[in-house]
């Protein structure tokens, strides 16, 4: 019967691999598109790549609308109270 500490430990063990997995397989991808690249040849669509781009746009979009509507809660409170 294993204690809950031991199970927990076994687990984070269990993520610390995955994680290493993940930036192993990650660097290889990127070597691999690096090679390709040199070719003139790669494995990325256009399409992907444009949608990574259009959700950071709009975390960054309403990241900045927020801290408009924020700066114009504090202004009015300066200027009014």
């Amino acid at each position: 019967m294993s204690s809950r500490s031991e199970l927990k430990k076994q687990k984070e063990l269990e993520m610390k691999k995955e994680r290493k997995e993940q930036r192993i397989e990650k660097n290889q991808n990127r070597k691999k598109e690096r090679k390709l690249s040199k070719v003139g040849r790669t494995s990325k669509k256009r399409l992907n790549e444009m949608e990574k781009y259009r959700k950071i746009e709009k975390q960054l979009t309403l990241a900045i609308v927020i801290v408009l509507l924020l700066l114009i809660i504090v202004l009015s409170f300066v200027f009014f109270i």
